[in-house]
Order: structure tokens, then sequence, then C-alpha cells
């Protein structure tokens, strides 16, 4: 997929820059990757899931397995490279070649699946394929709104930052209190707060890839469309795992 039309239609102007830099090419790009992001993760996910539902059993009969996932040094490791990696994508792809920029979202991707992956032993398939289906619903929706409202969002970045800082507290307390209402409080403002990062981050993304169609530049739009896919893909997981939470809540395995 190339960045480039050859139309020169005056109804075409407003969309590229003044060499041909087409701005609906970029956005393609920036989903694309995120799909990319999106089977990478859930793929990884389903196949350790499955894996990991294999030698419960095996345990249940044998009281016996040396499964890596179930290994709490394993967790461990991977949550670390989970962070370092989130630290370090942005990063990489604006400093490092497109290349090892992609390499490093997609090995992002990756890990993440594997931290997720015990959604398959926790919850029933039903409730996952339900809600994911209700993820792709208000993602597609929230981004159409990003995408083509005339409202600045840009402000909404420093209340859903600190929005989450609230979650996270709340979290931590609920760790102690186990509160099942404050349990769906998390729930549902996670799904008010990641509704609105998409939104948020959608806009955002729009306005840089603008910005790099009227600059002509496609390395740069290359690197626009790997951070907005990174953008995107962590707020549409983020947004499954908390209607998951409340979707799934009653069929828990």
């Amino acid at each position: 997929m190339g960045f480039y039309s050859s139309d020169s239609s005056d109804t075409k102007v407003k969309n590229f820059g003044s060499i041909g830099l087409d701005l609906s090419a970029v956005m393609r790009q920036v989903y694309l990757w995120m799909a990319v992001g999106l089977v990478v993760c859930f793929g990884i996910a389903y196949a350790l899931g499955q894996i990991a539902q294999q030698e419960l059993t095996q345990y249940a009969l044998t009281g016996h397995t040396n499964f890596f996932l179930f290994n709490p040094a394993f967790s461990i490791v991977t949550l670390i490279i989970y962070f370092i990696l989130a630290f370090a994508v942005q990063p990489v792809i604006m400093r490092q070649s497109i290349a090892v920029g992609a390499a490093v979202y997609v090995l992002f991707t990756a890990v993440f699946g594997v931290m997720i992956s015990g959604i398959f032993i926790a919850y029933e398939q039903t409730a996952i394929n339900t809600a994911f289906i209700a993820t792709a619903a208000m993602f597609g929706a929230m981004s159409i709104y990003g995408y083509t409202t005339k409202a600045d969002l840009s402000r909404l970045g420093t209340i859903l930052t600190m929005a989450i800082i609230g979650l996270i507290v709340a979290s931590i307390v609920n760790w102690f209190a186990n509160s099942s209402a404050i349990y769906y409080l998390i729930s549902y403002a996670g799904v008010v707060i990641f509704c609105g990062f998409v939104a948020y981050d959608t806009q955002w993304i729009k306005n840089t890839a603008n910005q790099v169609a009227m600059s002509g530049d496609p390395s740069a739009a290359q690197r626009v469309a790997l951070i907005g896919a990174f953008h995107l893909f962590y707020d549409f997981v983020q947004l499954f795992l908390f209607i998951l939470r409340i979707l799934g809540s009653g069929s828990r395995r």
C-alpha cells in the first residue's frame, strides 16, 4: 500500500500534500498495523490459553505441570519486559529504522498476548467472543467520531491521563477491599476512559498524519502509522479487557 496518489483532480487536493502524499493512505496504514497487532496479540493469547487449559486438565489428573505460564518467575519477567517495551516502542519508532520500529511494535503486541492469555482460562469462550464484538463496535464508533468531529479533543488528554491514575489507585484499594461495587465502578469507568482515548488518539493521529501528508515525507508517514497503530492497539485491548470484566463477571470458569 503506497502513500502517494496519482489523482490530481481538484476534489483530491484538500486531502493531499503538495506532492501528492495521501492522508487516507496513512490512516489505512494505521489501522492495518493495528490489525496486525491484534492478530498477533489475540492469536498468541488464544494458543497459550488452549495449552494452559490442557495443562490444567493434566494437573487435575496427575497433580503436576511444568507449563511455563504457571511459573511466577515467568510472569514477573514478562511483566518487566512489557513495561520496558511499552515505554520503548514510540522512541524506537521515532529514532530507529522503520523495520526495527515495526519489529519492536509487533514484539510488544506478542508480549501483551502472553500477558492476557489467562482470559481463556478465567472466562468462557462465549463471554470473550461477546466482549470482543462489543469492543469492536465501540472502538469503531469512537474512532469514527474522533476522525470526523469538528470539536477539539486535545483537552481530553490531561483529563483522561488523570482518570487513569485514579483508576490505578482505585484498583489498588480494591485489591485489599475486594468490593464488588468498586470492581464494577472501575470496570465501567475503564470503558468510558478508553472510549475517550480512542476518540482522542484518533483525532491526534489524523492531525499528525495530515501534517505529515503536507510535508510529503513518506518515512515520517510510516512512523506516524506505527505510532498511531501502537496507541489504538493499546486502547482496543484495554477497552476489551474492561468490557470483558463486565460481561464475563457471571461466566467465569
